[in-house]
């Protein structure tokens, strides 16, 4: 198997990064990202979200055609990716003007939108030669795998995905599950491979590393980690890790953010709790709702929750107040 290299890499600050600033970056501040990422041998940029003009509240959450004009003049030699939610009524709209820009369209899928994203995946190859598509599949840690097979042959018969992604959307993939993911992948769906990690738990870069040996062949990153909730695979931690960077890398993307950039990471109280809730597999982001409920013995009884893959907050506080009538005692 090949070493990775920089074209396995995909940057994705400016679309999950923005989850901390809600995607307002000026034109100044992508302009030096993009130059920043260009100077690293970086060539595959998500640039943001797919939006129709009403919808449009930065050039990175909604990707005007005007401005993927700009940054293509600016960086001819680098290729544009942008997300589209396939449960946009829009999309249509969404996308129109702006696949010629574009590389790759990801299409980010919950089990629900599946049908709705095969329609839009035909619909895009029908608009565009060149254009490819994938399936995201997000935060896949809470799907069984039996259900992970159902979703891989729904997908499978289409023509019209170019690519399967595997997003651990919560962080809470542990290293040795990666493999197992992957082999269903490759049974079932034969396609090119990606893998999105968050690093909620400390495991992002391994866990990229795992899922690239698995067969991925394109795996994301994001300056300084800057990503929702835990954050993604750092671009730095993983160039270091896997030799690709000629430069003290770290230390060069720090001064970097520090000059250069409005994003900040989350508080690290935040960091602790949101990692407290991915080891149970909850999703970080009911953080909010779950302290309102039990702004005082949350830790507690998260900690006394069972690993299982859930599928929604409900689940989860189904699962609390179990707890609560249940005796306490190892964990307490």
């Amino acid at each position: 198997m090949a070493d990775i290299s920089l074209e396995n890499i995909l940057d994705v600050t400016l679309r999950d990064g923005g989850y901390l600033n809600q995607w307002q970056f000026s034109r100044k501040e992508v302009r030096y990202l993009l130059d920043f990422l260009a100077r690293q041998g970086i060539r595959q940029v998500e640039v943001g979200f797919l939006r129709t003009a009403a919808q449009t509240t930065s050039v990175v959450n909604g990707c005007p055609a005007t401005f993927l004009q700009e940054i293509t003049q600016q960086h001819p030699g680098m290729q544009w990716v942008g997300m589209l939610n396939p449960a946009d009524a829009d999309w249509r709209e969404a996308v129109a003007g702006k696949l010629p820009y574009l590389s790759l369209v990801r299409l980010t899928c919950t089990a629900e939108v599946i049908g709705q994203a095969l329609e839009i995946a035909a619909y895009l190859h029908e608009q565009s030669p060149t254009i490819k598509v994938s399936i995201n599949l997000i935060c896949i840690s809470s799907y069984r795998y039996a259900e992970i097979v159902d979703l891989l042959k729904r997908i499978a018969p289409s023509p019209h995905v170019d690519r399967l992604y595997f997003a651990d959307s919560r962080g809470a993939l542990l290293p040795h599950e990666i493999e197992p993911l992957y082999a269903l992948a490759k049974q079932h769906c034969q396609l090119p491979l990606g893998f999105h990690a968050h690093d909620t738990l400390g495991n992002a870069v391994e866990n990229s590393n795992r899922a690239f040996v698995c067969g991925c062949d394109l795996i994301d990153v994001s300056l300084n980690s800057f990503g929702l909730a835990g954050g993604n695979t750092s671009l730095a931690a993983y160039l270091k890790a896997n030799a690709l960077a000629d430069t003290p890398i770290e230390t060069a993307t720090l001064d970097f953010c520090e000059q250069h950039l409005s994003l900040r990471e989350a508080d690290m109280g935040d960091r602790g709790l949101f990692a407290l809730l991915a080891r149970q597999n909850v999703d970080p982001i009911w953080s909010d709702d779950l302290l309102e409920t039990y702004p005082h013995e949350l830790a507690g009884l998260i900690d006394r929750l069972p690993r299982q893959p859930y599928k929604t907050l409900d689940e989860v506080l189904t699962a609390i107040r179990a707890l609560e009538k249940e005796p306490c005692h190892e964990k307490c």
